[in-house]
């Protein structure tokens, strides 16, 4: 169908400007692309989505006491605005998400609302699918599930509000399965839409053939966070160091006492003072810079959703390590994007670098492949376009 005066409303109350770059910014802004009125509602003042408004039509709601506590400013926007929306986008499995919803419907009955879930197998069990199980009261829990409020949300939630979401995403296939053979309310109605890059952006630099990048081995995270496994990789790298010429560059913000934790790493392996390099907390073309240099990308997670990591180094022409606790593991074997542990282990990492270090022709076939991979289908026009499609085959226009 051709978009024009179709209107695209994304509702994300926490939207900043940095949020451009991942899936709250870039769906509405590649659905305007399509030809949609696209909007994104926020609580903000003017001064946090100063860069957004060049690329998006932004709606900041003065960020009041009350329009946090109670949504007031959004609840007040959709009473005015709702019945002027073709379709609500909404992220996140939450009372204020399916509130917004049940409203949008209530005003607008043949509108369409896509809620886009973060939720993924892999980063284990949320709190909204305990409220599903069987058991509506759970004798234990969190406070919310335990008081007489959060039970009152929960009932509500079961009972009315999803079934006003006429289309739900997760991010990996397996969560999809998962979810809807355990879900009923899910079933028919949950599609899986990958998180992208933004490196086709203007100002992102051209990606690096394999032979033009250096012996780097990239990890992105919170650097010591228990979910990243930073330890493991280092531990790993530890043990291969010596049989090749590789470096290893960890970005991310540092949890509190992995300064510790490097200073005794070093004073243990003073070699690796000038092999092992901390980047702290880097811009986004910073980012791209590092990626663009790098052979491999190492994600040693003990669990993992679809974190943008992926998609961006692959398009960068990263082969992946990773294990199998992470979103992408399935689609990383298949499509032989690189390789994925048996398990979380050090002594498996370093096995599995060494075989990439050593096969210098299979590493570089897996970094051509993940830059493929990523160039179609981590390309946020190829999603949107596709889940545009998804949507106007639901509507029936």
């Amino acid at each position: 169908m051709k978009a024009t005066g179709q209107t695209f409303c994304t509702v994300f109350p926490a939207y900043r400007d940095f949020h451009f770059y991942k899936d709250p910014g870039q769906i509405p802004f590649r659905f305007s692309r399509l030809g949609y009125t696209s909007l994104v509602v926020t609580l903000a003042d003017d001064a946090d989505v100063i860069a957004s408004r060049s690329t998006l039509n932004i709606i900041a709601i003065k960020s009041t006491f009350f329009n946090r506590r109670f949504n007031l400013g959004i609840v007040r926007y959709l009473l005015v605005k709702g019945r002027k929306i073709n379709i609500l986008n909404l992220f996140h499995f939450s009372w204020q998400s399916l509130l917004f919803a049940t409203l949008y419907k209530k005003l607008n009955p043949g509108g369409f609302v896509y809620l886009k879930m973060d939720s993924s197998r892999y980063s284990g069990v949320y709190e909204w699918e305990r409220n599903f199980e069987g058991n509506p009261h759970p004798a234990s829990g969190s406070e919310s599930r335990r008081s007489v409020k959060g039970r009152i949300k929960n009932w509500l939630m079961r009972k009315y509000f999803t079934g006003n979401v006429d289309l739900w995403s997760v991010e990996d296939d397996h969560t999809n399965q998962v979810y809807q053979d355990q879900f009923s309310f899910l079933r028919g109605r949950l599609v899986t839409v990958y998180n992208g890059h933004s490196a086709d952006l203007p100002g992102a630099e051209n990606v690096r053939q394999f032979d033009e990048k250096e012996d780097i081995i990239i990890t992105v995270g919170r650097l010591g966070a228990y979910q990243k496994g930073t330890e493991l990789l280092l531990e790993a790298f530890r043990d291969i160091a010596g049989g090749n010429n590789f470096e290893l560059h960890l970005a991310g913000p540092a949890e509190p006492g992995f300064e510790d934790t490097m200073n005794i790493y070093f004073a243990n392996n003073p070699g690796l003072r000038n092999r092992v390099f901390l980047h702290g907390n880097l811009e986004r073309d910073e980012l791209f810079r590092l990626y663009n240099r790098s052979r491999i990308l190492c994600m040693p997670s003990r669990f993992e959703g679809m974190a943008l990591v992926f998609p961006e180094a692959m398009y960068y022409r990263n082969a992946v390590l990773t294990t199998p606790y992470v979103s992408p593991a399935g689609i990383i074997q298949e499509f032989k994007l690189g390789l994925v542990t048996g398990s979380a282990e050090p002594s498996q990492l370093a096995d599995n670098l060494m075989m990439l270090i050593r096969d210098r022709s299979l590493m570089r076939k897996m970094a051509d492949n993940a830059h493929d991979f990523a160039l179609k289908n981590f390309n946020w026009d190829n999603i949107v376009r596709e889940l545009d499609s998804e949507i106007n085959r639901r509507r029936n226009v």
